[in-house]
């Protein structure tokens, strides 16, 4: 499933930065575009905690509780000391230990612990999980990856996310990252990839947890690769020092500035290895970076 698949595309690249609490619920500072969906959530989150402040606990809950207050496919959730539910929209949510099967994704992702894991400063979690924004609820629930900002204030856990368009995402995440090459090299490149407040360090787990369970048909990876075409980068490390274009073909000579979509038919890797191949692909004056996926499907 490419939505799956594209979980790991999402996560190896993207930084959003944090941002700080926004005074209080009734002086509120403009809010970015919904267009900017990192930075909406960050600041959908920061206005929750701006109304605890402001007006408590028991009329914060009483707000984000009530389903009139989901903004399209954002809702704040809340999480107590001891982990469990006690703001959501849905009443069904409330009162559920985020430990167990309310932090456990369709496909068996349990991502509630690094949801436990949020500090002060945040960081992104991500899972597949219902769009409340969707065209269809109840017996025909649409399960769509989600990308959920969560912070800890006053030891509590406060929560909004996203709900992630792959196909728009992979390319902005993979061209995002290519400026901070370009910026500074592959210092720059590792430091946004890994950095504990950015998507990427929610979204290695997740992606390594989709790539050893039979939830999809192949696996994605993250590349970069030098000019002369070694491996510097992968999510399998014996290939690291190995040509790309002995693992990719010759589509990878199509790569641009701009970057695109490098589709391969057969991948000419060694027999067992998952056979089409589906890569957003940049050229940083002949460094190649970006990320996609491999299925086991020969077309396709």
């Amino acid at each position: 499933m490419a939505l799956l698949a594209a979980i790991a595309a999402a996560g190896l690249l993207l930084v959003a930065g944090c941002t700080g609490n926004a005074g209080t619920a009734d002086d509120a500072p403009s809010a970015p575009s919904k267009a900017d969906p990192a930075a909406y959530t960050q600041f959908v989150v920061d206005q929750a905690v701006a109304r605890y402040e402001a007006e408590g606990l028991d009329s914060m809950l009483a707000h984000y509780n009530d389903p009139a207050n989901v903004d399209d496919e954002w809702y704040v959730f809340v999480i107590d000391r001891d982990g469990t539910v006690i703001g959501h929209y849905e009443p069904g949510r409330r009162g559920l230990d985020v430990k167990g099967a309310v932090g456990t994704d369709i496909n068996g992702y349990n991502f509630g612990p690094e949801m436990l894991a949020a500090t002060e400063s945040g960081r992104w979690v991500p899972y597949v999980y219902v769009n409340p924004a969707a065209e269809t609820l109840g017996d025909d629930d649409v399960f769509e990856l989600k990308n959920a900002w969560v912070v800890r204030h006053d030891g509590l856990l406060f929560g909004s996310g996203w709900y992630i368009d792959t196909e728009e995402l992979a390319p902005l995440l993979f061209s995002e990252a290519a400026e901070h090459f370009r910026d500074g090299g592959l210092e720059a490149y590792f430091a946004y990839s890994n950095d504990p407040r950015g998507i990427t360090a929610g979204l290695i787990p997740t992606a390594q947890y989709y790539n050893r369970t039979n939830t999809l048909d192949g696996y994605f990876t993250g590349i970069v690769a030098t000019p002369d075409g070694q491996i510097l980068a992968h999510i399998d490390p014996s290939l690291i020092g190995t040509d790309i274009e002995d693992l990719l073909g010759p589509a990878v000579r199509d790569a641009t500035a701009e970057g695109g979509w490098i589709v391969a038919k057969d991948n000419p890797a060694e027999s067992g290895h998952p056979r089409t191949m589906r890569m957003w692909l940049i050229d940083v004056d002949g460094t190649l970076i970006g990320g996609g996926w491999y299925r086991n499907e020969s077309t396709g």
